[in-house]
Parts: structure tokens; sequence; C-alpha cells
């Protein structure tokens, strides 16, 4: 069974299906990945999966004196990483596939601009960051654990 819902399954027969907007939902992607805000805007039925994992995992990691050093903090981190990949996924995505996908009978087409290009390249440059920033610490333990300073 297909996870997404096209837009006139959402909206119902009551009239036109609404319009995903692409930038929003990379936006959303970015800011707010690790709520799944983004799959709820774009209709999933499985949005929820996101805080799910995410928010015990840092409240395990925010429960220990170094937070930033727990498992539980690098599942966390894994999930925003995620969403930091679907704002590029979404951002770059042709706007005829997007309509196929999400606009389905709304009667409008995605018009993409800058503003689009410009979330993707703030989510590449985010993810990198926080990529390098835990795989920094984690090989600091790593070799810390093994006989390092």
């Amino acid at each position: 069974m297909n996870a997404e819902r096209t837009s006139a399954e959402i909206d119902g027969p009551r009239g036109a299906a609404s319009h995903r907007s692409k930038p929003l939902a990379g936006f959303l992607a970015l800011v707010t990945g690790v709520f799944g805000a983004h799959r709820l805007y774009l209709g999933s039925r499985y949005w929820w999966v996101y805080p799910l994992v995410a928010m015990p995992s840092i409240a395990f990691a925010f429960s220990a004196r170094e937070w930033f050093r727990e498992p539980a903090f690098f599942v966390f981190v894994l999930v925003a990483l995620v969403g930091a990949l679907e704002a590029i996924l979404f951002c770059l995505t042709p706007d005829e596939r997007w309509d196929q996908r999400h606009n389905i009978g709304s009667g409008r087409r995605s018009n993409s601009g800058v503003g689009t290009v410009m979330i993707a390249i703030a989510a590449l440059m985010l993810g990198a960051v926080a990529l390098l920033s835990v795989m920094a610490i984690a090989l600091e333990g790593v070799f810390t654990a093994v006989g390092g300073r």
C-alpha cells in the first residue's frame, strides 16, 4: 500500500484539490523535519514516524550529562539529516514531476524559482555541518576509548 495519498484523496469530493507548494514542503522538511511536518503537509499517512523516533531519542540524550555523546543524540541527528535530505530532494524535483505526484487535480502548475534552489542549498549546508559535527564527536569518542588522549 502506498504511504503517499494524492491531493484529491485528501481533499475528497468537495471540489478541487489543494495545491501543494514545493518550496513550502522543502522549507518544512528543513526546519521541522524531525517533527514530520513536511510529510503531514504532503498528506503522508506515516508522518508520525519522524517524531516517534526523534522525540524520545533527544529526551534520552538530554537526560545524560554529556548529551552530545549519547547514542540517542546520534539517532536524533540522523532523523534531522533525513529531513535535510528530503528538503533537497523536494526542492530539486522537476516541477512537472512534482505536480504529477502532489498536485493532481489542483488546477495549478508549480513554477519554482530561485527560492527553491536557495532552500536546497541551505539544506545541503546545514546537513553537511551536522554530519561533520556528529562524525567528529563520534570519532573523538572512538579514539578516546581506544587509548588516545
